[in-house]
């Protein structure tokens, strides 16, 4: 199986050189067309072009983090869009602790690490007023806990999209929301265009934190961030050597966890889930795109060995929503792989866990922190080189504690390790519990978000000259990797404009649109319609008329 390892990543070398070359062109294409529709005048069309370009570089990587070039492209469509207002509120206090807040996110759902540590952030630091701009809500509702957070901090909640608009006049109004703010932080999907857009004067916006939750792909916001919060030091290398963020510029802010209290023996969850006490139980919950099988090989499969060995070791999965190419494994492990599908009531699954196994190929930190919480010794699989340490699962709180196996022999070895010696896995499991405590949790972790609060309002205002000025491809490590282990299909550059349609002025949706109807047949009709319109009109009647048949 090391052989076999070994032969992919050199195939995955060989595919993502060529592949990366091919996808630059792509995207300095697309960048070219956004160029052009500013030379024209045309800030509304490109500032959706900049977005097609981030969000094929986010999916389809190019060999680059961060393109100078297309943030430069923003920066323009905010200066000539969003004049200096000398009404605004230009003397954005330094070396004085910000009072209030104002978090930007593209989206919040139930689910999903941006919406949990942003509401923790905020349940957490009660001494500040915290507001929340939403940029492309659609119709998903604002969470309740999250309403809750932002309302007893004394803030408002913002949406952009409900008002009739398109990216450019949704930057003018994040604009002027952020007047009245300290500091914004963002929290923004890596393709969102609307606040660099909206803060390209950088002279009449508050000092600006930019949380990099997406560290491992392409993402904009750099020339408008005055400090980079990265998760964790793989990330914040990345942000230093990939992106060009001088060091003084980029912080640890590590995930923010609820204190969490063992409310059940380990016996006790075991019971309540129906296994015997004496049992062992790994543990591994991600979502199903970190579960793909590799070179045949399934998550699945890749646990047989140890559980041929060892009678009493129960596998449990939960996330993967279709399990039938792991049918041959779990019928190998006389059903001793159990498998479920996405649910939010997994503390008891927690409680049962001797062992937690980290998500492959996909690495899962936030539920590896969560399992170390309550005292679990935890494992991973590692089969890159130093070079490619963004693929790892390394965290404050982890990276010395988290076990690394190099290839399946390995893994197999060090889970047998944990199995047979009790004293061993109890110990390691609890100094993961206190490592993680002293840096994600209440007080400890408030210390990390104080001197990201500090060096906002300390630092230097950007300057031009601080920022690269052209894009440049990069084919090597971590690069060549990215593409098979964060995507789980190849996507077309038509699929994407197609997705962005909405958003486009009418006269290029139009254009755009009888572009594709050509190229692939006759188009759905409904992405004429503006997006705002279709979000909360049309679909909504849509739901309505359902409901009415039902």
């Amino acid at each position: 199986m090391e052989r076999i390892a070994s032969d992919t990543l050199n195939l995955w070398q060989e595919e993502g050189s060529r592949l990366i070359p091919q996808n630059f062109e792509v995207f300095r294409n697309l960048v070219a067309q956004a160029r052009d529709f500013v030379q024209r005048g045309e800030y509304h069309a490109a500032a959706v072009y900049a977005e097609i370009a981030a969000l094929y570089a986010t999916e389809q990587h190019c060999g680059l983090f961060v393109s100078p070039e297309l943030e430069q492209i923003l920066l323009t469509i905010g200066r000539q869009t969003i004049p200096i207002d000398v009404t605004l509120n230009k003397n954005f206090s330094c070396n004085k602790a910000p009072r209030n807040i104002l978090h930007v996110s593209t989206a919040v759902m139930g689910i999903g690490g941006h919406s949990r540590m942003l509401w923790r952030w905020i349940g957490q630091d009660t001494e500040r007023s915290h507001s929340l701009v939403l940029t492309r809500q659609g119709l998903h509702e604002v969470p309740k806990f999250l309403k809750d957070a932002v309302n007893n901090s004394q803030g408002r909640i913002y949406v952009l999209d409900k008002s009739i608009g398109n990216l450019v006049s949704w930057a003018k109004r994040l604009c002027e929301i952020a007047a009245s703010a300290d500091l914004v932080v963002l929290h923004i999907w890596s393709y969102d265009v609307i606040p660099t857009i909206a803060f390209a004067n950088r002279e009449q916006s508050p000092p600006i934190v930019f949380v990099d939750y997406g560290d491992h792909c392409f993402w904009q916001g750099v020339s408008i961030s005055d400090v980079v919060a990265n998760l964790r030091e793989s990330g914040m290398h990345l942000s230093q050597e990939r992106r060009g963020i001088a060091s003084d510029r980029t912080a640890i802010l590590p995930i923010i966890l609820n204190p969490i209290q063992r409310m059940l023996s380990r016996a006790e969850a075991k019971r309540q889930l129906g296994f015997a006490e004496d049992s062992i139980v790994l543990l591994s919950i991600a979502r199903s795109l970190k579960y793909r099988t590799i070179d045949g090989v399934s998550f699945a499969d890749a646990h047989v060995p140890l559980l041929e060995k060892y009678d009493r070791a129960i596998l449990i999965v939960i996330g993967p929503v279709d399990p039938e190419e792991w049918s041959a494994a779990i019928q190998r492990s006389q059903g001793r792989i159990k498998v479920f599908g996405q649910r939010e009531d997994t503390a008891v699954f927690y409680q049962a866990a001797d062992i937690y196994v980290d998500s492959f190929p996909f690495v899962s930190i936030t539920s590896l922190l969560e399992a170390g919480s309550y005292g679990t010794p935890l494992v991973s699989r590692y089969p890159y080189s130093h070079a490619s340490k963004i693929l790892s699962a390394d965290a404050p709180g982890l990276t010395d504690k988290l076990i690394l196996a190099r290839n399946l022999p390995e893994y197999t070895t060090v889970l047998s390790r944990l199995v047979e010696d009790e004293e061993f896995r109890l110990s390691l499991g609890e100094a993961t519990r206190q490592t993680i405590i002293e840096r994600h949790v209440g007080s400890h972790w408030q210390r990390y978000l104080e001197d990201v609060y500090c060096r906002a309002t300390t630092v230097p205002g950007l300057t031009v000259t601080s920022l690269p000025t052209t894009d440049r491809m990069f084919v090597g490590e971590p690069d060549v990797f990215l593409q098979k282990v964060f995507s789980s299909r190849d996507i077309e550059i038509e699929e994407i404009i197609q997705s962005r349609l909405r958003l486009m002025p009418l006269k290029q949706r139009f254009y755009s649109w009888v572009e594709l109807v050509k190229q692939h047949g006759f188009g759905r009709l409904n992405v004429l319609l503006p997006e705002w319109f279709y979000w909360h009109y049309y679909r909504r009647l849509q739901k309505w008329s359902i409901s009415i048949k039902k």
